[in-house]
């Protein structure tokens, strides 16, 4: 059965002009992942829409205007993308890059000093009004001058390996995959749902990796211990409130276990359906490979839609589950 991709772009009214309905865009580029702090979109403009010629399309679109992305199959959409445009090409075909919630977020400007607090705290001081999901940690004194929170968000990756993201409204920080833990698990058949893979399977004795593990005290300070293979590719773990060297090194030799399994990395292709965004669970599933059958996280997802046709999601996959 064919199902007919659909899309639906809506640029929100403004001061300037009205709403704008953009039902056949050329295509739709949607990046979206925990690691990389601001959710993109790149909209790619038809070439034959009288309004949408290089003379007027600055008029029309502007920085910090705001736009849904909605893509589905049959008129049954997905609010793929909620953002605010970024940038506005002028080559042919135009393109409008936009990006998620934290783009308004990362230009609040910050002038404040703080000693020993939570991350909790540390937002309600700095982003009053705005929702926040953070990680209950402490941390050390900090200052921040004359700066904006694109920078405060930057220190505490830097610093504290705490990743920030959006979801909707919300600032979700330190919490990768625990903000979507009650999501059931999307069954992925590789040779049933799956357009196609890059995928590698690894049996544990073949994984070499390097923790390096480091635990920030409530004073700010940190301690630091190596564990794990020599050569092998090297991750840093966070941990908050271990004093004690030999209890932080028992913590990431067995944190060390969890990567030494058998398993997948690398992509999956599916079509636009099942939605599945970062921090959701896969479970992949093979008819000829059944004892290869497991559940994991998803670290990023890239989507693409265009008049080719096409309508796919590619999957990267992240910490096996079960």
């Amino acid at each position: 059965m064919t199902l007919a991709m659909v899309a639906k772009i809506t640029f929100a009214a403004t001061a300037t002009r009205g709403e704008l309905v953009l039902r056949k865009p050329t295509g739709v580029s949607i990046e979206k992942s925990w690691q990389q702090l601001t959710d993109t979109a790149t909209i790619t403009m038809p070439r034959n829409v009288r309004d949408f010629d290089k003379s007027k399309v600055n008029e029309l679109f502007k920085k910090d205007d705001p736009v849904t992305i909605e893509l589905g199959y049959d008129g049954v959409y997905v609010t793929e993308f909620v953002g605010y445009i970024a940038r506005v090409s002028a080559d042919i075909p135009i393109k409008i890059e936009c990006e998620d919630e934290m783009r308004i977020i990362s230009k609040t400007p910050v002038n404040a000093s703080l000693p020993k607090t939570t991350l909790a705290n540390l937002f309600i001081k700095l982003l009053p009004g705005v929702e926040v999901d953070a990680l209950e940690v402490e941390i050390g004194t900090v200052r921040f001058a004359k700066t904006n929170m694109g920078e405060v968000l930057k220190f505490l990756k830097d610093e504290y390996s705490l990743y920030s993201y959006m979801k909707g409204k919300t600032l979700v920080c330190g919490k990768i995959y625990a903000d979507d833990t009650d999501v059931v698990p999307v069954t992925l058949h590789l040779e049933k749902n799956v357009v196609n893979n890059s995928l590698n399977y690894r049996n544990a004795e073949d994984i070499r990796i390097k923790i390096n593990a480091v635990s920030t005290l409530a004073n700010g300070t940190k301690i630091e211990v190596l564990v794990g293979d020599e050569n092998g590719d090297e991750r840093q773990l966070a941990y908050y409130g271990i004093e004690i060297l030999a209890e932080l090194e028992k913590l990431a030799n067995e944190d060390l276990k969890k990567y030494k399994v058998d398993g997948f990395d690398g992509t999956v292709a599916t079509f636009g359906i099942p939605f599945i965004e970062h921090g959701y669970k896969v479970n992949l599933v093979s008819f000829i490979y059944p004892d290869r059958n497991g559940v994991y996280y998803v670290e990023r997802v890239k989507v693409d839609f265009d008049a080719s046709p096409q309508y796919r999601r590619t999957i990267e996959l992240g910490e096996k589950v079960a």
